[in-house]
């Protein structure tokens, strides 16, 4: 009885009532840009939260397409300097460091998806970018650290995980990571002898 529910169909009708597209990123205003990347990475935690990595990452890389050029930004600084008004200056470069921000938390978050993804290449690339914008950033190092030990890169691992432990010294995760390293040089220094013990002998 119970496999007769489980393999019931079911219908439904869905009725579009109405459908307005959003605009393209080109067409929309620094404030329009600024608002729709943190939307978007807004609706990538939410996906990443539920486990929808992949729906997670495409929407963090939607954010981060969104985000306003530096080039614009710099321009609406140079502005608003030029004008002498210091108020609009300083909102300026107060939505220059929101976008940087927020561009942030998405290559990091990107790399957590793609590390859950088994895209570990990506997962580096994304916080090696992150890095460029923070290149203290515990987390960017930790992810990055994790990937490059997925990639048995365990010098580039190594570093990557001793300065996000010296960056966040609390941190578990860290700790957890620099143990998997230490087994994993281990095991890297036993296949070498295994390789080459034979040879010397």
């Amino acid at each position: 009885e119970a496999e007769a529910e489980a393999e019931a169909e079911v219908e439904a009708e869905v009725r579009l009532v109405g459908f307005e597209r959003g605009k393209e990123a080109w067409a929309m205003s620094l404030a329009e840009r600024l608002a729709s990347q943190l939307k978007k990475k807004e609706q990538g935690n939410a996906l990443f939260r539920r486990g929808e990595f992949e729906r997670a990452l495409r929407r963090y890389e939607a954010s981060n397409s969104r985000a306003p050029e530096a080039a614009d930004l710099a321009k609406a600084i140079e502005a608003a300097s030029c004008g002498g008004d210091e108020e609009a200056a300083s909102a300026a470069n107060e939505r220059k460091a929101a976008a940087e921000q927020v561009r942030l938390a998405c290559l990091v978050n990107m790399a957590a998806c793609q590390l859950r993804l088994g895209e570990h290449g990506a997962a580096a690339k994304s916080c090696s970018a992150a890095l460029d914008i923070a290149p203290g950033s515990a987390k960017a190092l930790f992810r990055r650290g994790q990937a490059r030990l997925a990639l048995a890169e365990l010098s580039g691992a190594k570093e990557d995980l001793l300065a996000a432990a010296k960056a966040d010294p609390k941190s578990r995760e860290v700790r957890a990571a620099l143990t998997q390293l230490k087994a994993a040089q281990g095991r890297a220094r036993e296949e070498e002898r295994g390789a080459f013990g034979g040879i010397f002998t």
